[in-house]
């Protein structure tokens, strides 16, 4: 070791040297070991791994929420279900009336006539054309019903007018004579059954219109031609859904016509051959 120096003025200066001349004889003395390089690479890759986890389950995490959010913002609240154009006609011809406009005179007093003839549909046991149509094609969207109250004129067609009563339907129109003499086919008298599904026909040259009844799921009228040509009909009720209705339409000419009841499935409900 080396010898402490003397006490005196430059003494203080004397015990740094031997302090650092200690030290540098001590550090002499150290050997280092080799630095832990690959134990530092390690513990960066694992880290690394970790942080690549941990990012990879935030990403899959954010696009199952996204994922969640876009089907409950593009969910289907059931459509207005029901709501359809106003009758069209949906193969070459002529088109069928338009939505029907509502007069406001009241129901005249006088005493409607019977129509000379009319044809009224008879269900029968299941059958083959009473089963659900099986068809490639997607269901057609029902026809929506219009409420009208007892008495309300709907101009129905140029020259046509019908109204409801709880009696049953009521029209007049065309030319000559009878375009101002009221009609009227019952629905009290014990000559149809509201029970079962069923269509009635009155036809004046191109103007069709009838009652269709034992429903109160009625979705759609088809008038159909022998060559395929379809006619969707308008449709009437009464407030409180009593069970039964008017259809009218307008074919492009005056050949004969199937009248075919669906209801708002799709399924056809009855149906009256080509008159």
């Amino acid at each position: 070791m080396t010898p402490a120096p003397d006490a005196g003025p430059d003494a203080p200066e004397a015990w740094d040297d031997l302090l650092r001349a200690e030290f540098a004889r001590a550090a002499h003395d150290v050997t280092p070991g080799p630095a832990p390089v690959a134990a530092v690479v390690r513990a960066g890759r694992a880290r690394r791994r970790r942080r690549t986890v941990a990012l990879s389950v935030l990403a899959v995490l954010g696009v199952s929420a996204a994922v969640a959010a876009g089907t409950a913002l593009t969910g289907d609240p059931h459509p207005a279900a029901g709501l359809a154009a106003p009758p069209v006609l949906t193969a070459t011809g002529a088109s069928s009336p338009t939505s029907p406009t509502s007069l406001t005179s009241p129901a005249s007093p006088s005493t409607p006539t019977t129509p000379a003839s009319h044809v009224t549909s008879t269900p029968s046991g299941p059958s083959e054309a009473q089963a659900p149509r099986t068809s490639a094609t997607a269901p057609r969207i029902p026809t929506p019903v219009r409420t009208v109250a007892a008495g309300e004129r709907v101009a129905a067609a140029p020259g046509w007018t019908v109204w409801l009563t709880a009696q049953g339907k009521y029209w007049k129109g065309g030319e000559g004579v009878d375009g101002d003499m009221e009609q009227f086919r019952s629905v009290a008298d014990g000559n149809i059954d509201l029970r079962s599904p069923g269509v009635s026909f009155q036809g004046e040259g191109t103007f069709r219109s009838g009652l269709y009844f034992g429903t109160r799921d009625a979705g759609r009228i088809d008038l159909v031609d022998a060559k395929g040509r379809t006619t969707t009909a308008a449709l009437l009720e009464l407030a409180g859904r009593p069970g039964w209705g008017v259809w009218y339409a307008v074919t492009p000419d005056q050949s004969p016509m199937a009248v075919r009841l669906y209801d708002r499935a799709d399924r056809l409900l009855s149906e009256l051959p080509r008159l």
